[in-house]
């Protein structure tokens, strides 16, 4: 079963939620670039993400930003560290985030009949495979 979602439906969901609006690019089939322009007198940020390694219960991504960017995340993830869901792991020595999947709350009933077999980057979306269980 395929999932897609496109980048336009994401960049909705986090205006709605937290009043910024992120621009999506896609680099490759597993490199994603994030960037938000705070105003017209600041550079815009920019984050790349890559997905290292996938398992049905974990995926492990690695982040590509310029230095102060990556200062600006190092300090965002300290001070909402107890807000963070339990299930994702930043580190920002390594540059690497890691999603355990089944420890993710908001998906516990999802993954009762679904595992996650692959995630991919097209021009538009998000492609998300999933396996019946």
């Amino acid at each position: 079963m395929n999932a897609i979602i496109s980048y336009h439906e994401i960049s909705d969901f986090v205006e709605r939620e937290f009043k910024v609006r992120p621009n999506f690019t896609t680099v490759d089939k597993k490199t994603i670039e994030v960037s938000y322009k705070p105003n017209m007198f600041m550079p815009a940020i920019a984050v790349k993400f890559h997905i290292e390694a996938m398992r049905r219960d974990v995926i492990c991504m690695t982040y590509d930003c310029s230095a102060p960017t990556s200062m600006m995340i190092a300090g965002v993830v300290a001070f909402l560290e107890e807000k963070i869901p339990s299930g994702i792991d930043v580190n920002t020595t390594d540059k690497r985030v890691n999603i355990y999947v089944q420890r993710l709350n908001q998906l516990e009933k999802v993954l009762e009949y679904v595992t996650l077999s692959d995630i991919s980057f097209e021009d538009n979306s998000v492609n998300i495979a999933l396996s019946i269980v």
